[in-house]
C-alpha cells in the first residue's frame, strides 16, 4: 500500500506543481515525513493522510487506492469533485457554493436550480 500511496501523491504533486516542502506545510507535517511517505518507508496517520488529501485536492480513499464512497451517486460525484478541485475555487466561489447547499437544504432540496 505504501508504494502506491507514494505514487499517487507524487502524481498529484506534479499535477498541482508543488514540492515536498510545500505539501508538508499545507498538510501540517514535515518534509522528511513527506519524503518517507513518497518512498514507501512510512505510512501517515489518518489525520495526516486527510490533510495530505486536502492539500492535493483529492480524498484519502483515492490516495489509498480504495473505492471512493458514494462515487456512483450524485452526492459522491459532487463530493469527489469538490475534494479534487475545491482548492481551485476563489473564496467568493466557495462561499457561494456553501450558501447554495445551505439554501437548498432549508428549502427541502426544491430550489428551482
Amino acid at each position: 500500500m505504501t508504494a502506491a500511496l507514494g505514487d499517487r501523491m507524487r502524481k498529484l504533486m506534479r499535477q498541482h506543481g508543488i514540492n515536498q516542502s510545500q505539501l508538508a506545510a499545507r498538510a501540517g507535517t514535515t518534509q522528511p515525513n513527506i519524503s518517507k511517505y513518497l518512498a514507501g518507508e512510512r505510512e501517515p496517520t489518518s489525520s495526516t493522510l486527510a490533510n495530505i488529501a486536502t492539500a492535493l485536492h483529492t480524498t484519502s480513499e483515492f490516495l489509498l487506492g480504495l473505492p471512493e464512497s458514494n462515487a456512483d451517486t450524485p452526492f459522491g460525484t459532487i463530493k469527489a469533485y469538490c475534494a479534487r478541485h475545491g482548492g481551485d475555487l476563489s473564496e467568493a466561489e466557495t462561499r457561494e457554493l456553501i450558501m447554495t447547499l445551505l439554501t437548498a437544504r432549508e428549502q427541502g432540496g426544491h430550489h428551482g436550480i
